[in-house]
């Protein structure tokens, strides 16, 4: 969630109600807890389901009127997320099949692009000449932001992004980097599916709300216990002189939204709440899609829309190489793996103690 004035309203309400929740929480009736999901053998597109990964899209019963059927359980990762974020370099492969196949007809694979990242496409490419523009860069940055984002809502688990870089230039904003195109519209899709009783996964709320803008933010765990019961909810709670606020930035009717923004955010609780798809405003439409059904099928469908642009940038360019530029590239290509052969067998001699 970017630093914005809609933070700085939800960090102040956080603490209000943090200090309202301790002031009348003995009289106050504790939470039942969330329903267990019900066991789903397979999702709509053929993905089996686990039944141990059922409790995180369980309904929550709330005091706002709420789902009474718990969504299907998350597809079962069929690959593990990275624990950080890429770096500048060659990003993570995928040790599945479906990376190693061929999405284009040249060939080439998902891992093929990924491994190409830093060499021949990205922001900070080894090869000056002949590479992909900044402009074709950032469309495959893009679709892989939102493939990954596919993913990470497919499988709830936000660390899916980690496969894209967080910053490539020293300069450069978090906000401005592939892996906050992939985080953002995941974590809010499934923040405000936690918020409508879709979702029963905490963490999304505690990231949604602190924001990764603030260092070392903390969201208190009770606030987002009271969120679960609604956006209805968490802003008639609130002081009276903060609820015109905080229906601008929880918004549970458009009738209380002044900005376009209010009103897109109003239709994903209510399409999230609903299970409506239909009403999902189109850019979080995949994470909708796939939150609903839970089909890798989804993801899929992007990810020959990557293969189809990687491939044709690469062969315009391929195409455009005269005799001179094709031996510069061998040249700096031979440069950069001795370079790493020297790292390599520097950090060996360094393991052996003979340095």
């Amino acid at each position: 969630m970017k630093k914005s004035a809609v933070l700085v309203i939800v960090g102040l309400l956080a603490v209000v109600l943090f200090l309202q929740y301790l002031q009348r929480r003995n009289p106050v009736q504790q939470n039942p807890a969330p329903m267990a999901g019900r066991p789903v053998d397979t999702a709509p597109g053929g993905v089996p389901l686990p039944a141990e990964a059922a409790t995180a899209y369980a309904a929550q019963p709330t005091q706002e009127t709420r789902p009474t059927a718990p969504m299907q359980a998350p597809a079962r990762s069929v690959f593990a997320a990275p624990a950080v974020k890429a770096g500048p370099g060659p990003l993570p492969t995928i040790p599945a099949e479906f990376a190693k196949a061929s999405i284009c007809p040249s060939g080439k694979s998902l891992n093929d692009i990924l491994s190409s990242h830093g060499k021949v496409w990205g922001g900070n490419s080894v090869f000056q000449q002949n590479t992909f523009t900044t402009d074709e860069n950032n469309a495959i940055y893009g679709l892989l932001a939102q493939f990954f984002s596919c993913n990470a809502v497919a499988y709830g688990d936000l660390k899916m992004c980690n496969f894209l870089p967080g910053e490539m230039y020293k300069k450069q904003k978090y906000f401005d980097s592939p892996n906050y195109q992939c985080v953002a519209p995941a974590n809010r899709v499934l923040f405000y599916a936690y918020a409508a009783g879709r979702y029963s996964d905490e963490s999304v709320c505690q990231k949604f709300l602190a924001g990764d803008s603030v260092s070392g933010a903390r969201v208190p765990p009770e606030f987002c216990r009271e969120v679960a019961k609604g956006f209805s909810y968490i802003c008639e709670v609130a002081p009276a002189g903060d609820r015109s606020r905080c229906r601008e930035a929880f918004p549970a009717d458009k009738r209380s939204c002044r900005t376009q923004e209010c009103v897109e955010n109003n239709s994903l609780y209510q399409a999230l709440k609903d299970n409506n798809i239909s009403g999902c405003p189109d850019k979080y439409m995949t994470e909708c899609s796939v939150f609903s059904t839970r089909s890798s099928s989804v993801c899929s469908l992007i990810l020959d829309k990557v293969g189809a642009l990687y491939c044709q940038t690469l062969l315009t360019h391929e195409n455009s190489v005269t005799p001179e530029m094709a031996k510069k590239r061998e040249e700096a290509q031979k440069k950069e793996q001795q370079k790493i052969m020297e790292e390599v067998n520097k950090n060996a001699r360094k393991a052996l103690g003979k340095e």
